[in-house]
């Protein structure tokens, strides 16, 4: 399964249609966000049909995308279920996809 391209425009739709959802906000000149990319993408496969995935690009959007999702840098991955935020993380390190990895399957089970 594809990460999904999200913007404005669709991201209501995304969260709400998906039981899980989550969006990866990354920028084109943020270095962990690189980093964090294959990741996600790896996790959109192996979660495909469970779990949808989608990236916000928020370059050029800095001041829209604090007030409106209260993201203050990137990466940051926001964490849907049932269309209600569960959880939220800012930054990538080594317990990043693992934290991701715990939540998804928490709320797969539940």
């Amino acid at each position: 399964m594809s990460v999904a391209e999200i913007a404005d425009e669709n991201y209501q739709d995304f969260i709400e249609k998906n039981t899980i959802a989550v969006i990866d906000f990354w920028g084109p000149k943020c270095s962990h966000c690189k980093e964090l990319a294959p990741h996600i993408q790896h996790l959109a496969e192996e979660y495909a049909g469970k779990c949808a995935f989608g990236k916000y690009n928020v370059d050029g959007k800095w001041k829209h995308v604090a007030s409106t999702f209260e993201v203050k840098g990137v990466p940051s991955i926001l964490v849907y279920k049932n269309g209600t935020l569960i959880d939220r993380t800012l930054g990538y390190d080594n317990h990043t996809i693992p934290w991701l990895k715990e939540l998804i399957q928490t709320s797969l089970d539940s």
